[in-house]
């Protein structure tokens, strides 16, 4: 099975029995402190991401991607060969190449801030880079789907929405057509014939229907357990729920964690024909 955001919203609903208003609307953070507990407990490759850039002559710093978190190594054409440079500390750079006038073919790089990467030493030419990293993916509560309306109006990219009737509250991405908008999945739904309200723009119009939510992600459809019970971990927590209850979530959640890891860190980067076939100590 997998989950959609609004699947995954049920179900949370469902297992905590609470339909409040304040609990509802807080199910998108819910699910993304759920998100991010798997992306700090396990390594996946769905983590890591390949971005192709160019390092400029004579400038020590290469910029990174701006989803960026960490490298896993940056390479360099040279002379049609990929040539990996070394990860060091930043002193270590700095004091390898003290000046950063001194140019030369790259051999290390280090982490200089959130934005930067310090090259040494400086550049001495145009190379392409290879940077492998690690990232977050896009949220399952970045879904879209769309909404008919009467009119799209005056309604601008990225304002929010909320309903007259429902009071749910959602953000504009696009605008595909004079009667749709693509919005972000709300934690509600949308009443069919209620006004809606821009909060930018004060444009107003009436919902005809909501389309339904089919997007998942790669946590959605694949780590299901771990996004399922660390959610509810967050729900329970934001309930202060019963502590024999909020145990058996986090149990549940760390089996799912184990497995993940299993996957993860041993059957994804390694096959059977060179390093044999998982295997566990008998108990």
């Amino acid at each position: 099975m997998s989950f959609t955001f609004t699947t995954l919203r049920e179900t949370v609903q469902d297992y905590t029995q609470n339909d409040e208003t304040s609990f509802i609307a807080n199910m998108g953070m819910f699910v993304e402190l759920a998100e991010e507990r798997v992306l700090k407990s396990v390594q996946l490759n769905e983590f890591q991401k390949n971005a192709a850039g160019t390092m400029a002559s004579g400038n020590q710093f290469l910029n990174v991607p701006s989803d960026f978190l960490a490298p896993f190594s940056l390479s360099i054409t040279n002379s049609s060969n990929y040539v990996f440079l070394m990860f060091k500390d930043l002193d270590y750079v700095q004091t390898y190449n003290p000046n950063p006038a001194t140019t030369g073919t790259p051999k290390y790089y280090a982490q200089f801030d959130v934005n930067n990467l310090l090259i040494g030493p400086t550049p001495d030419a145009a190379y392409t880079t290879t940077l492998s990293y690690f990232y977050r993916p896009a949220s399952l509560t970045e879904s879209l789907l769309v909404l008919t309306v009467g009119a799209t109006g005056s309604f601008t990219n990225g304002e929010t929405i909320t309903g007259g009737t429902s009071g749910v509250v959602s953000t504009i991405k696009s605008i595909p057509s004079s009667t749709t908008l693509s919005i972000l999945v709300p934690s509600g739904t949308f009443t069919d014939g209620e006004t809606i309200t821009g909060t930018t723009s004060g444009a107003t119009t009436t919902v005809t229907s909501t389309g339904a939510d089919t997007t998942v992600s790669w946590m959605s459809e694949n780590a299901e357990i771990a996004l399922l019970y660390g959610t509810l971990i967050e729900a329970s927590t934001y309930m202060k729920g019963e502590q024999d209850v909020m145990a058996m979530y986090n149990s549940r959640f760390a089996e799912a964690i184990s497995r993940l890891k299993n996957f993860g860190e041993a059957e994804e980067v390694s096959d059977e024909y060179r390093t044999g076939q998982i295997r566990r100590q008998k108990s």
